[in-house]
Parts: C-alpha cells; sequence; structure tokens
C-alpha cells in the first residue's frame, strides 16, 4: 500500500513539474516552425544572390503556433545598383536539376526572391542565371556552411542551455506554448561571409526569446 502510495505522490510531481520525463530538447524538436540546414551565396557588380534550404511551417506565420512543416529552398536576389529591376527571370542548376521561372519582387525589402521547394546537400553544386529585359547574368553560388563545427542539431541544445528558465517559462504539462526557429543569419550590408546560428522561441504571447552562437565554437554571442 505504501508503495502505491509513493508511486501515486511522484505522479503527482511529474504532473507539477511540467517537463518531468519529458527532454526538453524534444519539445522543441515537435514545436520547430523552422529550420535552415545551409546556406549558398555569390556576389557580383550587380547583386549579391543567396540560397538556402531547410525545413518550415506552412502557412509561414510568426505567431507561436507551429502548424506541418514543408521543405523550403529560397533563392534571393539583392540588387546593389539603384537601378534594380522589379521583374525578373532565373534559371537555377542544382547538380543535374534545373527549376526555372518567375521572381517575385519583394516590397519590403526590395529583393527578388523564389522557394522552389526543395532541401539540398550542404555541398549542392548550384549555377545561377538571372534574367531581366536589359541582361542576362550567370554566377556560381558557393556553400558557406557546409564546414560548420556546431550544427542545427547543437546549437538548439545550446540555446535551450543558455536560455535556461526561461525557456522553461514556455512549457505547461510537456508542451510548448511557443514555436523554435532554428536559422543562419547574415548581415547582408556588412560582413558577406560571416554567419551565426539564431535559435529563438516565439511564445504564443508573442514573447520572444532568442540566442546568437557562434558557428564555429559554439560561444553564445547575444541573447535576448
Amino acid at each position: 500500500m505504501k508503495k502505491i502510495f509513493l508511486g501515486t505522490i511522484l505522479v503527482v510531481i511529474c504532473l507539477v513539474f511540467s517537463a518531468c520525463g519529458t527532454d526538453k530538447v524534444d519539445i522543441a524538436l515537435s514545436n520547430l516552425a523552422e529550420v535552415r540546414y545551409n546556406v549558398f551565396s555569390a556576389e557580383n557588380d550587380n547583386f549579391i544572390a543567396t540560397f538556402m534550404s531547410g525545413k518550415r511551417e506552412n502557412p509561414y506565420i510568426v505567431n507561436g503556433i507551429c502548424e506541418d512543416v514543408v521543405d523550403f529552398g529560397m533563392l534571393t536576389i539583392k540588387y546593389k545598383v539603384e537601378d534594380r529591376p522589379m521583374v525578373a527571370q532565373y534559371k537555377l542548376k542544382i547538380n543535374e536539376q534545373e527549376f526555372t521561372g518567375n521572381l517575385e519582387y519583394n516590397t519590403y525589402d526590395g529583393t527578388l526572391m523564389v522557394d522552389i521547394n526543395r532541401t539540398v546537400d550542404d555541398d549542392a553544386n548550384i549555377e545561377l542565371t538571372v534574367i531581366t529585359d536589359k541582361e542576362e547574368i550567370s554566377i556560381t553560388l558557393t556553400p558557406k556552411t557546409k564546414d560548420l563545427e556546431i550544427t542545427w542539431r547543437s546549437a538548439l541544445e545550446i540555446a535551450i542551455n543558455e536560455l535556461g528558465d526561461t525557456y522553461q517559462s514556455y512549457i505547461n504539462k510537456g508542451k510548448l506554448n511557443g514555436e523554435m526557429y532554428v536559422k543562419v543569419i547574415t548581415d547582408l550590408n556588412g560582413s558577406f561571409d560571416t554567419y551565426y546560428w539564431y535559435v529563438s522561441v516565439v511564445g504564443y504571447n508573442g514573447s520572444t526569446n532568442g540566442v546568437i552562437i557562434d558557428p564555429h565554437t559554439g560561444e553564445v554571442i547575444a541573447k535576448n
């Protein structure tokens, strides 16, 4: 009888402490709204081209609620010239597979972009041709993230440990009241070849807490 009573008490304690018996990383993985696996980029006198692939929720809405995730392969063209086009086509050759179509104009930042809905290997060969009414420019995109010592999964674990009680506050009864994002980021207006992991949790209430991590050392660069 005492053993039964003690077992009951332990069950109650587990229910009180929301993450009891449940790994914090597994909870995050179950609510992963976006993860960026890799980044490729190149630039010339006209534009900077970036391609990144991974998985993200669909529809993509940053609202703390994680929906179904799908593959994505996002190509972004950022023109450096003042007379930048609003309409252009693209040819994207990834290894032996070719993708073609129209680029969409992003009114928010003036970039041209398209999602081919595919993930690619870290060492993929990517050739890009951008076609406008004035010119046709071809460029080779090179991988920027294939030699990172810290993987996206490791970055997620580092961020969860760094956030500590803040991350724990999002968990209730073994569930995350929010969604997780693991991104490779860079400043296109700054050092083009410097990349970091940015891991963040967005709550139902709109709160956001994130960690920026050095992808080679695992050092936490910043936290908010």
